[in-house]
């Protein structure tokens, strides 16, 4: 095992090495790791899911204070039976009120709808996979 003197070493060469752009390394590494195919428990899917959220939240946020773009953005999880509980509005300050306003239905409904369609497109995939086996 390497103790934490070693890691502690190694993050600060690392750091040292890497001194403008350590962290975006960092940040990708973490979100590649979050993405990889590897098995997870629900809780950590869901972790996962939250992880994702934020992250995406925080970076269009941040092109909208510093670039001025806005997004409306609607994020669900595909697995009928697991995923029922991740769905998330994100809307940039512009952006806000968008689809009460243009849509007609609230951040709650867009969510109902995009699983439902989500959901619908995983299942017809799914048939069509399993027609294509046989």
């Amino acid at each position: 095992l390497i103790g934490a003197g070693v890691r502690r070493r190694c993050y600060e060469l690392f750091k040292k090495t890497y001194p403008d752009s350590y962290q975006d390394i960092l940040n990708t590494y973490e979100e590649l790791n979050m993405l990889s195919d590897a098995p997870q428990t629900i809780a950590q899917h869901t972790q996962t899911f939250q992880k994702l959220y934020r992250r995406v939240g925080s970076i269009l946020d941040g092109a909208a204070a510093r670039q001025g773009f806005e997004a409306a953005l609607v994020m669900c999880g595909n697995i009928v039976n697991e995923d029922s509980s991740l769905g998330h509005v994100h809307m940039t300050p512009s952006a806000g009120g968008f689809f009460e306003k243009r849509c007609r239905a609230s951040n709650d409904a867009i969510i109902g709808h995009m699983k439902a369609h989500v959901y619908n497109t995983t299942s017809l995939a799914a048939v069509e996979q399993a027609f294509k086996a046989t």
